[in-house]
């Protein structure tokens, strides 16, 4: 069916780069680049983007040089001269060992991370590199052959949850986007470089290649479709985040798949299928890597005995993964050499040999049978069912200097007996001094795993949230541990406890019955839930405004009484529910919303968007509404004529939003509106005016208000 000539057209060149870009790039780049930059990462990156097309074109120039099937460590030689042909031998096997090393930690450490979290670091480092030297050992056309036939069925899937993620971005944490005086321009620059650099391995490549001319082209097709899906996803990263949260996090693209909602929540664990896709990709530079390795390594002895090259190979990057994943320091030492040696060093090379004359010689490359590997990607955990336990609601409380952690589960008895009480739940609670002890004393005392992956609803009483090194600890756990979902609705009380004792006067389980109440609210319906992600996010963005519903007890039942405001992670106090609807509105985060005009008449409003612009003159927020709003045909009549209630609409909402408006006078000094976040967009000179002033921002702010309504019936 398939020739076997070892030669790999030009869609298989761009697929196999593709590959090699994207791996690492989308989970590593992200964090050093917001890092390095600040709010001019985006401006780094397509900087970054343009410097690896100029940098491709250049090697066009290196290629047409090179003689039919000659390999690039021969041409260096014969450019060149034995002697520096094997320093520059030298130099690239240094790059391709810290390239390689770096991946293969990656690699492992995401797989025990996020897949096989009680398998051991080291057996799955080496027993995908022995999967990488038998692909080697194969030749080009099989690794090929399977990267054009999965390129589809591995990037639809990435696009797709691209774009469900994309919803939930929020504008203002993207601008301005030329932020001047934040962080490192020049910096980010040379780490989006160093990505798109290694289109370089188009170099190795062209023995192997049918159509020599065409490598060129598809390395720049390369180029683009990575620098545009990094763009994509960096951006959807930033816009839901935060720089600062997205930077804090180790694998910020892992951690956006986890939090995706899939429409009819068919799927539970989408983000094991996207770990999947980086499988894929990483294994793809694990392995380019270490067959440039070896061919770098044998051309020091003649290119003979390639499998002992092979064998050194893997050998050499098992160690610096193992160095890797021991010590952090090691790891930030090697990207270092990566960034600001390693990439001047490939870029220099190549370029030199335009005043050289070439010659050459050829041998195999890479191979991959990554289908077979995939299969171990089945499971998320070794641990058997009956060893673990299953929270679906948790309540954290400060008591008496110490935190009580309380559980409530799902009572299995009552989903096998259709007679049982459903709402019944088994529960306990644990007591330390603080939440990190009262959590391992459970692992240490209990023979159960505790798993928190489907657990629902989240509940941390007011006294905790207001003690800052209480917060701290917990934020921080969930944060490195990955303890909880991020996308675990979040809730708060005067007592988190009680809250979830009330499960005993509830039909369903207390976790089942807080989501379904947040998720069909009879007087308003929010765009966003707020979830343990938002809390997450917004401790590491400062500007950012959070509110938390607030449960109280009705008639033995949980029900949202108010809210509770969050600035930067800094408590700031309780609100009405009024008050919390203004500041949603204005910001346009209401999907539907019910309300009684004077007269009673019911309105209905939904598609509502609302434009804040900041008036640095008269220091005024000027908030611009428009809704689409009905009415029920029994309130319509000659007096309610269209125009006539639009306007009567207009006038009772705009009346209800001046006295709520007056009302948060009393209320803690935070920014409602959110509008600081939008000088970004609006007034740059004032966004640098106040730029870690929030206080001297509010002091004196004004806010306006129009109301435009369009009536639907």
């Amino acid at each position: 069916m398939f020739s076997k000539n070892n030669k790999i057209s030009k869609r298989q060149v761009f697929r196999l780069l593709s590959y090699d870009i994207l791996g690492v790039g989308t989970l590593l780049l992200p964090p050093l680049l917001g890092e390095a930059s600040g709010k001019n990462g985006m401006a780094a990156l397509l900087v970054g983007i343009f410097a690896g097309l100029v940098f491709a074109v250049l090697l066009g120039g290196v290629i047409e040089s090179m003689r039919e099937g000659e390999t690039y460590p021969a041409f260096l030689k014969r450019n060149f001269g034995t002697f520096f042909g094997v320093v520059f031998g030298i130099f690239y096997i240094v790059y391709y060992l810290v390239l390689g090393g770096v991946s293969t930690y990656v690699f492992g450490h995401l797989i025990v991370s996020e897949l096989l979290k009680e398998q051991s670091f080291y057996w799955i480092t080496a027993g995908i590199l022995l999967l990488a030297c038998y692909g080697i050992s194969q030749g080009i056309e099989g690794r090929a052959r399977v990267y054009e036939i999965l390129f589809w069925f591995l990037m639809v899937p990435l696009f797709l949850m691209l774009f469900l993620a994309a919803r939930d971005v929020r504008t203002e944490r993207l601008f301005p986007l030329f932020a001047l005086g934040e962080g490192n321009f020049y910096t980010g620059c040379l780490y989006s470089f160093s990505l798109f650099s290694l289109c370089g391995f188009m170099l190795f490549i062209v023995p192997f290649a049918k159509e020599k001319e065409k490598v060129v082209s598809a390395s720049l097709l390369a180029v683009l479709f990575c620098g545009g899906v990094m763009f994509v996803i960096y951006a959807i990263l930033q816009g839901i985040f935060g720089l600062g949260s997205m930077i804090s996090q180790e694998y910020p693209a892992v951690t956006l798949m986890s939090m995706v909602q899939i429409p009819g929540g068919f799927l539970e664990r989408q983000d094991a299928i996207m770990v999947g896709i980086w499988f894929f990709t990483v294994f793809a530079l694990i392995s380019s890597s270490m067959f440039y390795l070896s061919e770098n390594i044998a051309s020091l002895y003649g290119g003979k005995k390639r499998g002992v090259s092979i064998f050194i190979g893997a050998v050499l990057l098992f160690g610096i993964a193992v160095g890797c994943y021991r010590s952090k320091e090691f790891m930030e030492k090697l990207l270092w050499i990566f960034l600001y040696w390693g990439t001047p060093v490939i870029v220099a090379i190549p370029l030199l040999t335009y005043f050289r004359d070439f010659f050459g010689n050829t041998k195999k490359t890479t191979a991959s049978l990554m289908m077979v590997l995939c299969m171990f990607l089945g499971g998320c955990s070794t641990t058997e069912l009956e060893n673990r336990k299953f929270p679906l609601a948790m309540g954290v409380d400060l008591d008496e200097e110490s935190c009580r952690v309380s559980y409530k589960f799902q009572d299995l008895s009552s989903v096998a007996d259709e007679n049982a009480n459903a709402g019944s739940g088994t529960d306990f609670y644990i007591k330390d001094k603080d939440f990190y002890t009262a959590i391992s004393q459970y692992a240490n005392d209990s023979n159960k795993e505790m798993d928190y992956n489907h657990m629902k609803v989240l509940v941390l009483s007011e006294e905790f949230i207001e003690n800052e090194e209480s917060l701290e600890v917990f934020l921080q756990i969930c944060e490195k541990r990955a303890l909880i979902a991020r996308n675990t609705l979040l809730f708060t009380a005067e007592d988190a406890g009680k809250i979830l004792a009330l499960d005993k006067n509830l039909d369903t389980p207390v976790g089942t019955y807080l989501e379904e109440m947040i998720e069909s609210r009879e007087d308003y319906k929010l765009k966003d839930t707020v979830t343990l992600g938002d809390l997450i996010n917004d401790k590491a963005n400062e500007e950012q405004l959070l509110y938390i519903p607030v449960l109280k007890e009705e008639g033995g039942l949980p029900v949202i009484r108010g809210y509770y405001a969050m600035a930067g992670g800094v408590p700031k106090g309780e609100i009405g529910i009024n008050e919390a609807m203004l500041s949603y509105l204005t910001q346009g985060k209401i999907e539907k919303l019910y309300f009684s005009m004077e007269d009673q008449t019911p309105v209905t409003v939904k598609r509502i968007s609302a434009k804040r612009t900041y008036q640095g003159k008269n220091h005024t927020c000027l908030v611009k509404i428009s809704l689409e709003a009905s009415v029920e045909e029994d309130f319509l009549n000659e007096e309610n004529a269209n125009d006539v209630l639009s306007q009567r609409i207009g006038d009772e909402f705009y009346t209800q939003l001046k006295e709520t408006g007056e009302s948060l006078k009393d209320a803690p000094k935070v920014d409602f509106t959110n509008s600081f976040c939008r000088l970004g967009l609006s007034d740059k000179e004032a966004y640098q005016k106040y730029k870690g002033d929030m206080e001297g921002f509010l002091r004196g702010l004004g806010y306006a208000y129009e109301v435009k309504v369009n009536l639907v019936n």
